[in-house]
């Protein structure tokens, strides 16, 4: 679908015990619900939050069994129901590599152990890696180790480490692979992001890796063919997005969305800069289109209405619902102490194709003077337009619907 003219909007006045604002949350989405895990700013935070996009509302789930800890910076995807997450950090200089899982139908969570790969390893404790769901299989790759036995004085490796985790049906796991892959891998990095490409017209998919910290910030894109199990550094047209970390990526359709994050504040990206008040927070907004390998500017810095699309963060979380984007939360990238940085306390949307057609409308009831018509909700559609046509179509039996002409969505 041709993208439309895209503009964000805030969500107001939503209901319930709202979560206090936080970075390096993470967030997935099941049917119309919102999971917020993790993350944190005074502190970690260890709640459970959903936010529920049809009611507006908040609510915190009567979470039971071997809850985790908080975290933030770590891996969490959803299969269905079911929720996984894996590491992140625990509390300063300490990193996880702990595997939970949550049953969402039942507000279920449970420990795992998974068997380890085949040389007898499992992936070190980290943050800041990526955790993508394809098939029956989750991949991890990357993020930071800290090489110090001691929490408080940081010894940062970064990492760029491939495994994978076999998962069993509904629940459980099986345990952890070292895939063999060709071709030169990306280079170790973590707060990149990572997303999975299913071709609709083929069979082949791929994961898609953006940007991420190594160091200095990362502009660079990678991808592996799973069906060659072959890294790539493909070569894509237009502007491409300025070196970023802690943003988010997106696959809506066949498009790739990026969202904020740091990006340096010199546009040169020939030489980007080292030292940390280089750096500022963005809210600019980019998409690939995965077919033609084509970047596009969406909404950039310097862009005037700056009133009516999210500030600048980083460490923010993003997820879809249909064919839209939300985004909540994250940092301002005023720089204070790792455990209380400036947060966006806020919650925005934006569609990013048009929706499609609602079903035929059916007329159910008709009077002299007026009629009572049905037709499918669509998730993501605030409102309708109804065309009728100058003479309305007669049910010939009672209780029998009557088709009544298209149904348009604005």
């Amino acid at each position: 679908a041709d993208p439309i003219r895209l503009n964000w909007r805030q969500v107001t006045s939503a209901s319930g015990p709202v979560p206090h604002a936080r970075h390096g949350h993470r967030a997935v989405a099941i049917r119309e619900l919102i999971i917020i895990f993790g993350g944190g700013n005074e502190g970690i935070a260890e709640e459970l939050h959903v936010y529920n996009t049809v009611t507006n509302q908040w609510f915190l789930p009567a979470v039971r069994g071997d809850i985790p800890p908080g975290c933030a910076a770590h891996g969490f995807v959803c299969d269905g129901t079911r929720i996984l997450v894996f590491g992140g950090m625990v509390e300063y200089g300490r990193y996880s590599n702990d595997l939970f899982e949550l049953q969402a139908s039942r507000w279920l969570w449970r420990k795992l152990k998974p068997q380890p790969a085949y040389n007898g390893s499992l992936p070190c404790p980290r943050l800041g890696h990526s955790f993508s769901l394809y098939g029956n299989k989750c991949y991890l790759f990357g993020g930071l180790a800290n090489e110090s036995e001691d929490t408080n004085n940081n010894i940062p490796r970064y990492l760029n480490d491939f495994f994978e985790l076999e998962l069993r049906p509904g629940s459980g796991v099986v345990g952890w692979n070292i895939p063999q892959t060709k071709g030169i891998p990306p280079c170790p990095r973590e707060s990149h992001s990572a997303v999975i490409f299913n071709r609709k017209d083929s069979r082949k998919c791929k994961l898609y890796i953006f940007g991420g910290m190594s160091g200095c910030r990362l502009g660079d894109l990678w991808e592996l063919d799973f069906e060659t199990m072959t890294w790539n550094n493909p070569e894509a047209k237009g502007i491409s997005p300025l070196p970023r970390s802690l943003h988010t990526a997106n696959v809506i359709g066949n498009r790739m969305y990026i969202f904020g994050g740091w990006v340096p504040q010199n546009a040169n990206v020939d030489h980007p800069p080292a030292q940390e008040n280089q750096w500022k927070c963005t809210h600019s907004f980019s998409c690939l289109d995965l077919d033609s390998m084509e970047w596009t500017i969406l909404l950039e810095d310097s862009s005037e209405d700056k009133v009516n699309w999210p500030q600048p963060r980083a460490g923010h979380c993003a997820v879809t619902v249909g064919k839209r984007l939300y985004i909540w939360s994250g940092r301002d990238g005023y720089k204070k102490a790792w455990n209380y940085q400036v947060c966006c306390n806020d919650l925005w949307y934006i569609d990013t194709e048009k929706p499609s057609a609602s079903s035929q409308v059916q007329l159910i009831l008709a009077t002299t003077n007026s009629f009572h018509v049905k037709w499918d909700e669509l998730p993501t559609v605030e409102r309708y337009l109804l065309q009728l046509s100058p003479e309305l179509p007669v049910s010939p039996c009672a209780g029998k619907p009557a088709q009544l002409s298209e149904l348009s969505t604005q």
